[in-house]
């Protein structure tokens, strides 16, 4: 009886680590196509998330939005995450006031959407897929959802608050 019984308990040992190491793979998350900080990269996230070594006068964590380098953009984009790219461009200096309205985008949708910054100098494939005339232009991403561009140059004059109520229309709570 025990010769049987240890081969028996070693092939049920077995069968329990398989189960536990084969089941589904772990969902990945934004930070496994992002890489280190960076405010000087073509494609950079913007995350909110922790300031390292900030601290309130509390004692309390501080948070922020940091900008975090794409290391795998073709993952990000078919990973299933709600994205919101927000093309810009180097060359202009009007792009800093929409970057400053998209961090509080950022950081009011966080867990629930991740903004891209793309500059559109770079990935002019990408502005040609969406036809994109003019930036700064955003175009939101959701798994099952055909890719929605704002259209930006067919507004006069449209704020951040537009946008917004773009995406709402759009799915994002």
């Amino acid at each position: 009886m025990k010769k049987r019984f240890f081969p028996l308990l070693i092939a049920f040992l077995f069968s329990l680590t398989c189960l536990c190491s084969c089941s589904k793979p772990k969902e990945k998350t934004i930070y496994d196509y992002l890489g280190d900080y960076s405010y000087s990269e073509s494609a950079e996230c913007m995350v909110y998330e922790p300031v390292e070594g900030e601290l309130d006068d509390n004692g309390n964590q501080c948070y922020g939005i940091q900008y975090r380098e794409i290391k795998d953009l073709d993952g990000l984009l078919t990973s299933g995450h709600t994205l919101l790219i927000y093309f810009y461009s180097s060359m202009s200096n009007e792009s800093a006031t929409v970057t400053a309205s998209m961090e509080d985008v950022a950081q009011m949708y966080s867990g629930k959407v991740t903004v891209l910054m793309l500059d559109a100098m770079e990935f002019r494939e990408m502005m040609e897929k969406y036809e994109i005339e003019a930036v700064p232009e955003f175009v939101l991403i959701k798994a099952g959802q055909e890719d929605k561009v704002f259209g930006s140059a067919e507004y006069g004059y449209w704020t951040v608050n537009d946008v917004i109520s773009w995406m709402q229309l759009n799915g994002v709570t």
